[in-house]
């Protein structure tokens, strides 16, 4: 079991990085709606790191389909990305309004990308690894 360790892990970041991929495709298909929105506040939380840190997340507000939206970005940053009273353009979803990606970001699928490849290297240095054991 031991030598096939290197190949689960490497199969593993390979249907992680697919999932996030096929996920971050599904997002980019369903946000057709462009809106403008606004940093209203930022959502400070101590980092899982043992340096006590805080990682920053923006709270953002925009109109979508005659209402409202405030929403909390998924992704945060030890260094806040936006100021409050930024304007970020999005595209969200008209079914599901607080669904949104930013116009032009492509670093969701960049990190997918990355860890399929990841994914990839691991699982063929398993394999070496495996065959070295035989």
């Amino acid at each position: 079991m031991q030598k096939f360790i290197g190949i689960i892990i490497g199969v593993i970041f390979i249907a992680v990085g697919a999932f996030m991929f096929f996920k971050n495709d599904s997002l980019s298909k369903n946000c057709t709606n462009e809106a403008s929105a606004t940093v209203v506040d930022m959502k400070e939380e101590l980092s899982t790191d043992d340096d006590n840190s805080y990682v920053y997340y923006p709270i953002i507000e925009y109109a979508a389909n005659g209402e409202n939206v405030r929403v909390t970005m998924s992704s945060g940053s030890s260094t806040p990305a936006y100021n409050i009273g930024d304007k970020i353009d999005i595209l969200y979803n008209p079914k599901k309004v607080k669904e949104f990606i930013v116009k032009g970001d492509k670093s969701s699928n960049i990190f997918s990308i990355v860890f399929m490849v990841l994914g990839v290297f691991i699982t063929g240095y398993g394999v070496v690894i495996a065959v070295k054991k035989n």
